[in-house]
């Protein structure tokens, strides 16, 4: 049997026991025991063996022996001694628990004393027998470390990196046992299944589990929090998490019910904690009593692009305590529309109108409702009356056609005419918070140098405390010349570490998708789970991996060189793969013999696999897509297709989980080991994630390699 080993390397856990403990209370501890095993081994290897032997004979053949009487007595005496065994133990026993509550007590004191931290997030799910095997990989941490980024630098010779890895899985694949099992509660069936995927004919290479193979987990008892990729920092360091809680995702049915758990999905937090919760942007005048507005227009990109716009607007009208004016729905690029509905809108994919996002403390109207508020004829920015009515036609639905009867351009010319229009280009610009710059116009030198390294030759732009005056600042973010096209933690930049994380905790934690899409998206991965589960394949402590993933992008794509054959793609790939795992391929491919070259040495599974278990057909098409994403983001292993926003937006949904940049790669020879390093952010670059966007978000301090 193969390894069944598809847990990430752990972390080294938090101190759990002091350099030293007080004397006497040890000596009482030690003591107490080796008095218990005394009497334990007098009661079971002298006097019990003596009693059953000479004087509990049903027959009566110890008569000739000890006399009726004698017998009778002996039975008498011995009920006697073990009640007085039994006695002397128990009150042995409530003095050695006396002993060792006193004896914790005595630890805890001494690890305050001497500064050791207790750990504040412990997983009540995990037994005994996982707790020590957990203390002795912390034990061991260090130099397993250095041996497997020694394996990994090297060949990367499969098997020598898994067992390195998972020393207990490769035990468990010596012995034919599972050394992981799944946690149960739910089952799936998986025969719903269409297409050509080739797993009714795998035989279970698992039978000797002793768990039950058709359960998967949908529930965690105790979901620990979302700690921006940095395992078990203790709360002294992510002060942001005190009294926040991981999100659920709520899956209703037709009658309203939960028919599915998903939120073993959720990477954020909701609520936040406190001082997320209680936080006030320091760019905002106080003095400033009026509302204003910040509008824009969606970039005329893929749908990745518009998502990375909407991120670096939402963050500005945020900081800036701005009303964002959403734009009227409309057909995005390379979004599909279905007969019901033409037009799209960002609430048809995030949560923006929920009561959760409502504590984001950002504002939120639509075009409608703002033209209403400021554009009639007693408002702050009325409407010329030449365009009056075609501006208002295109208020809840346009299209960017010049001729269309609801074209967007009217709206868009008027908002600019009547707006403030920065002048911002991503690549060109990088736009800069700075509290002292904003209220005093001075900087200090550390901060200076640290903006020069974060815009790395682009113009720097300041906020201002004047930039406040406008009633409306419009974002023309349609053009060319202004696309905001730029991940927000390579555009956006804020001098103030804390101030930073918090808006990448702010990204995190309200921009995500709708449930809808994650349940379908969960009941796919508890589906591949199930069928690797069978096959002796386990998931990580996220409830992530079981099998590994893939995206290969093939249609539109600028960067011609990473376009390469499914031949290229197993050749670049297959040592990352474990024997009979399933890969899991995102794709636009439409013509699935492309990937034959790859099924020839693994089974493979589509979306389309899934379409009538996981309901797909009932979903808005465009959420397909997104689907594709999280599911891919699950993979043990990831390796995803160069250049691709794709692609980048999957790697950070890994880094949110607390996915190590050690398990993905790029499907293209050249740049196949490109995520295997950090590197810093490179601001004109938009087609990559970058850690600097997940890793350490949760803590007051600057992310770098040297801590994380």
């Amino acid at each position: 049997m193969h390894d069944p080993h598809l847990r990430r390397r752990r972390r080294p856990l938090a101190a759990s026991t002091p350099s030293s403990t007080p004397s006497s209370s040890i000596t009482f501890f030690f003591r107490a025991i080796l008095l218990l095993s005394g009497l334990s081994l007098l009661l079971s290897t002298i006097i019990l063996p003596y009693l059953i032997l000479h004087g509990a004979d049903d027959n009566g053949s110890s008569s000739n022996h000890v006399g009726v009487s004698n017998q009778l007595l002996l039975r008498h005496n011995s009920k006697a001694v073990i009640e007085a065994f039994v006695k002397d133990f128990e009150y042995e026993k409530s003095v050695l628990k006396k002993g060792v509550e006193e004896l914790g007590h005595e630890v805890k004191e001494e690890m305050k004393k001497h500064g050791v931290k207790i750990p504040l997030f412990q997983l009540s799910s995990s037994t005994a027998d996982e707790q020590q095997k957990n203390v002795a990989e912390n034990n061991n941490f260090v130099e397993k470390e250095k041996r497997i980024e020694g394996a990994e630098e090297g060949d990367h010779d499969k098997e020598t990196r898994s067992k390195l890895r998972h020393p207990a899985a490769a035990v468990a694949s010596d012995n034919n046992i599972n050394a992981h099992p799944l946690p149960k509660n739910v089952e799936i069936d998986h025969n719903d299944r269409k297409g050509d995927a080739r797993s009714n004919d795998t035989p279970n290479n698992n039978d000797n589990n002793n768990h039950d193979a058709n359960k998967l987990p949908t529930k965690t008892s105790e979901k620990p929090l979302a700690r921006g990729a940095v395992a078990a920092l203790p709360l002294s360091q992510t002060p942001a998490l005190e009294g926040a809680q991981r999100a659920t995702i709520h899956c209703e049915n037709n009658n309203g019910d939960n028919d599915f758990d998903a939120s073993f999905l959720a990477y954020w937090n909701e609520p936040q904690g406190t001082r997320d919760l209680e936080f006030k942007s320091p760019f905002v005048s106080k003095e400033d009593t009026e509302e204003k507005y910040i509008s824009f227009e969606p970039d005329r990109g893929g749908w990745n692009n518009i998502r990375m716009t909407l991120e670096t607007i939402f963050i500005i009208a945020a900081a800036s305590g701005r009303t964002l004016v959403l734009p009227p729905d409309q057909p995005l690029y390379l979004l599909k529309s279905d007969k019901s509905k033409k037009q799209r809108g960002f609430a048809d994919f995030f949560p923006v109108h929920s009561s959760s996002f409502e504590k984001s403390k950002l504002k939120i109207i639509t075009t409608e409702e703002f033209l209403r508020r400021e554009g009639g004829k007693h408002g702050r920015l009325p409407i010329e009356d030449d365009i009056s009515e075609k501006v208002l036609k295109a208020q809840n639905h346009c299209e960017q056609r010049l001729k269309s009867d609801i074209s967007c351009m009217p709206l868009y010319d008027h908002l600019r005419s009547v707006g403030t229009v920065p002048q911002l280009k991503a690549g060109r610009d990088c736009l800069i918070f700075d509290v002292e710059k904003f209220n005093y116009e001075n900087i200090t030198a550390d901060h200076e140098k640290d903006v020069l390294n974060f815009c790395s030759g682009r113009e720097v732009t300041y906020v201002k405390r004047y930039d406040n005056d406008p009633i409306l600042i419009h974002f023309q973010t349609s053009e060319k010349e202004y696309r905001l096209l730029s991940h927000f933690y390579g555009f956006v930049h804020f001098t103030d570490p804390a101030i930073d994380n918090y808006y990448k905790r702010f990204v995190r934690d309200y921009m995500h998708y709708i449930d809808p899409i994650f349940c379908a998206a969960g009941k796919i991965i508890r589906s591949l789970q199930k069928e690797s589960n069978d096959r002796g394949f386990t998931l990580d402590h996220e409830n992530g991996g079981g099998y590994s993933s893939l995206h290969v992008r093939r249609g539109e794509l600028q960067y011609k060189k990473v376009k390469i054959s499914a031949e290229e793609w197993y050749e670049n790939t297959k040592d990352l793969w474990e024997e009979n795992e399933i890969l899991f391929i995102a794709t636009d491919e439409r013509n699935k013999t492309f990937f034959d070259p790859i099924k020839e040495h693994h089974d493979v599974r589509f979306l389309d696999d899934y379409w009538d278990m996981a309901g797909l057909g009932d979903l808005d098409p465009n959420f397909m897509g997104m689907i594709d994403t999280i599911v891919a983001s699950r993979g043990r292993i990831f390796a995803g297709t160069y250049f691709s926003t794709f692609t980048g937006y999957i790697v950070r949904m890994r880094g949110y989980h607390g996915m190590s940049m050690k398990d993905s790669y790029y499907g293209s020879q050249k740049y196949k080991n490109a995520l295997q390093e950090w590197k810093p952010h490179e601001g004109t670059e938009f087609s990559h994630e970058w850690p600097s966007g997940w890793i350490g978000i949760d803590g007051d301090t600057v992310p770098s390699q040297d801590k994380f």
